[in-house]
């Protein structure tokens, strides 16, 4: 196994692990925003850099997040240059997402007190591009409904056109892995919709057929029943019910069941 020397601690790690789980099994602390177990390693928000030593001299700031540890790796977290890396790096987020509680929060834990570059004012300005939810999107739910658009200052996160979405099924994935929480799921009683903002795409929500309690979208439960390959018409009964009415149907199967056996 590896053995990766972190600021003067020494862990083995598993080959192809990365810098971040050495730091971690170290019990060292590196901030990331893009990271997700959920999805592979972006290295898009480049807040995790460390400095590699060579050992002859040369030095290399890196991504710990998916730089892999495939040798004998010397590693600084606290030298001057990976953290004035990290600092400019979170300069720049503050300056993109100035009115983020969670930006702010890390910030102050890494030293940061606000950000010398003018501050962008369009309306997604709490978004720090980080990836995540296109990537959740794309890979994990296989809808990719949302993408990039735009450059520079005016890149964005949206949908096509900066449209409503007909490939959005509102399942909330984005919602749930955004790391500043940026996205948001709105439920419109009125309508019995659910929302992604600031998406603008919306998907009529599905009402428990036992209680009239509303559930996840339709185009969830689409996908569940359509991709479960299960000719069981109890499991897509159950599947239009709440988990409380759904709880309840299997108890009385079970208790149907035992009294039948006896």
């Amino acid at each position: 196994m590896p053995a990766v020397t972190i600021d003067g601690i020494e862990v083995n790690v598993e080959p192809e692990a990365t810098i971040l789980d050495a730091a971690k099994k170290a019990g060292i602390w590196i901030p990331t925003l893009c990271y997700s177990p959920a999805v592979p390693n972006l290295a898009a928000c480049r807040l995790c850099m460390v400095e590699l030593d060579f050992g002859d001299g040369g030095q290399q700031l890196v991504t710990a997040c998916n730089y892999p540890v495939r040798r004998d790796l010397i590693v600084s977290v606290s030298s001057e240059r990976a953290v004035s890396a990290r600092r400019g790096v979170m300069k720049l987020l503050l300056a993109r997402s100035p009115e983020s509680e969670e930006l702010k929060e890390l910030a102050q834990q890494m030293g940061v007190e606000g950000t010398p570059y003018p501050k962008v004012t369009e309306s997604q300005r709490n978004c720090i591009l980080c990836g995540l939810c296109v990537s959740v999107c794309e890979e994990v739910i296989g809808c990719s409904a949302i993408g990039y658009a735009g450059r520079g200052a005016e890149r964005v996160v949206a949908a096509p056109f900066r449209l409503a979405s007909e490939d959005c099924i509102a399942c909330g994935a984005c919602a749930a892995i955004c790391p500043v929480g940026t996205i948001q799921v709105r439920i419109h009683e009125g309508t019995g919709e659910a929302e992604i903002s600031p998406f603008k795409s919306r998907a009529k929500l599905l009402i428990c057929e036992e209680c009239g309690k509303r559930m996840v979208t339709e185009p969830v439960g689409k996908q569940v029943l359509d991709r479960v390959k299960i000719d069981w018409e109890e499991f897509r009964k159950r599947a239009r019910l709440c988990p409380e009415c759904r709880r309840k149907r299997a108890a009385a199967a079970l208790g149907l069941a035992a009294a039948k056996s006896m």
